[in-house]
């Protein structure tokens, strides 16, 4: 009856996460209308104005506020909105702008496929935004339906759907006596960190190249200060012309309002003459910048503001109208959400900087959820797919669907054992860095040299049995939709055959933990350091 219940629940799941109900606009130029990916509509770059080339220098203010990596979460947008609307109370300037992965990630959000986050959003008053990798988990047709409920452009100035820009390269905003453009560069690690499935016909041109462009076509228009509005990031695990740095040698950059590697620059830094400025993740802090112009020449300063917990005394104000609409949307699902499915005897980790560099146990009881489900051999997930912690105590159907919010599927494949010697090498190639492919694992235990060279780091593997592994026989690997797909760079599991579908990540979860596993606190030495 159990597996039957959670079978109907999860079915009501996938149901209401089709279901969709549906700030004053910036001055905008070259701007489409969105039309079905289908047939998308080239948007070219917009003719030249006909405004003289030279300005007379200005002075003036601006204030941006900016968000990046909240993956779902809203407990910062009712400060947001208040801020904004004093710094306008006050006669400032002000830009609110997001940096990418916001549209999935929590269950409101992720049950409306991004509908409920945007509703905040508009609330908020929100300028702009940029598509992260993640705005793409629902799929290119969802994520124009989105941008069409916007109240703010949706940009993206080096993406490309069969050869056409889809989304707002950029737009300008008249602001007193200042003009301000803002464009928008996607990764180009979209394609292998988001569901590869869904990147049929998708182009992610190189940023920086980009960026010249963009900016050379501002300068002609004239504009003040020129923001990129990047999901580009600053860590190694990017490739140096690929990350947000990069664009301190296009000169004319002024701001660069960064995401996707969640670094925290509590001041920003400069490069040059640009100020990078990004908040971490998960709405802990918001960013402000500030820009003083006087006579055309340019001051920035960045800081973040610590984003008060439900306890927290604070002299932030909350705006009562968006803190309603989050409310509203939390309603929708929790008929769902609050249903209790088991429990757990100790904190289960599921922290970024733990499941993307090691072992951990709820790493270990997802991947040992997926061999009960699939009775395979072995079983892997990326520490990607695990997107927070559990506390001890009960576990709720909101819980889980936060720990495992991308609705995967889980399938298997027969692999041989040289080809899980190559999966097993990937899964720990980029460490020390934080990777979201790095391997979670069932079935098998191994040891790696990190001192290694990349692909020559795994020096020993036994089955979870004490039997021994061995690369000239096959196995039946579990593993999840977006890595059998080639996700997180795992291109070998296209060498799997009998392809056989599974039921969800979540609900293999849910059913596991009503079995009472063991579980531990600490992890059982399933990927150790040599």
């Amino acid at each position: 009856m159990k597996r039957k219940f959670i079978s109907i629940l999860l079915a009501f799941i996938l149901i209401t996460s089709l279901l969709s109900a549906c700030s004053p606009a910036p001055v905008s130029e070259g701007i489409p209308t969105p039309d079905p990916v289908s047939t998308p509509a080239p948007t070219p770059l917009p003719e030249d104005t006909g405004q003289s080339d030279e300005k007379p220098p200005v002075s003036g203010s601006l204030t941006i506020i900016h968000m990046n990596d909240t993956h779902g979460r809203t407990q910062a947008e009712p400060y947001i909105s208040q801020l904004a609307k004093d710094i306008r109370a006050d006669g400032g300037n002000v830009l609110v702008l997001d940096a990418g992965d916001r549209l999935h990630g929590q269950t409101p959000t992720n049950l409306t496929e991004g509908e409920t986050m945007v509703q905040v959003m508009n609330a908020v008053g929100y300028s702009a935004m940029v598509t992260g990798n993640h705005e793409y988990n629902f799929g290119l047709s969802r994520l124009r339906e989105l941008s069409v409920m916007m109240d703010f452009p949706l940009l993206a100035a080096n993406v490309r759907y069969n050869g056409d820009y889809i989304f707002e390269r950029y737009t300008i905003f008249n602001m007193d006596d200042l003009k301000v453009g803002v464009f928008g560069l996607a990764t180009p690690e979209t394609p292998t960190s988001s569901d590869p499935r869904n990147m049929g016909g998708l182009v992610f041109e190189n940023p920086v190249e980009i960026a010249a462009e963009i900016v050379e076509l501002m300068k002609e228009r004239n504009c003040d200060i020129i923001i990129a509005l990047a999901h580009l990031g600053d860590d190694n695990s990017t490739a140096e012309n690929n990350r947000s740095d990069a664009l301190a040698a296009v000169d004319g950059i002024d701001v660069v309002i960064d995401g996707h590697s969640h670094t925290l620059l509590e001041s920003g830094k400069v490069i040059g003459n640009t100020l990078i400025a990004q908040t971490g993740n998960h709405a802990w802090n918001i960013g402000i910048v500030e820009i003083n112009v006087e006579n055309g020449v340019k001051t920035k300063s960045a800081h973040l503001i610590e984003v008060p917990g439900a306890d927290d005394e604070t002299e932030l104000i909350a705006d009562s109208a968006v803190v309603a609409v989050i409310a509203e949307g939390e309603a929708r699902v929790e008929s769902i959400t609050s249903v209790i499915i088991g429990t757990t005897p100790v904190d289960l980790n599921g922290e970024r900087e733990f499941v993307r560099t090691g072992e951990t146990n709820l790493a270990n009881l997802v991947t040992d959820s997926m061999i009960f489900a699939t009775g395979a051999d072995i079983s892997f997930i990326g520490g990607g797919s695990i997107r927070t912690s559990l506390s001890a105590g009960d576990i709720t159907m909101g819980d889980v669907l936060t720990v495992l919010p991308f609705s995967n599927l889980i399938v298997t494949l027969e692999m041989t054992g040289s080809d899980v010697l190559e999966i097993l090498e990937h899964g720990v190639s980029e460490y020390p860095e934080p990777a979201g492919l790095f391997i979670q694992i069932a079935g098998v235990h191994f040891v790696f040299d990190p001192d290694a060279e990349p692909g020559q780091r795994v020096v020993d593997v036994t089955m979870a049995d004490g039997t021994a592994f061995d690369i000239n026989r096959s196995y039946i690997v579990a593993t999840v939709e977006f890595i059998a797909a080639g996700g997180d760079g795992y291109t070998m599991m296209q060498r799997g055959v009998d392809l056989v579908f599974y039921g969800g990540d979540a609900e293999a979860f849910v059913e596991y933990l009503q079995t009472n596993p063991t579980i531990t606190a600490e992890p059982e030495g399933r990927v150790t350091k040599h």
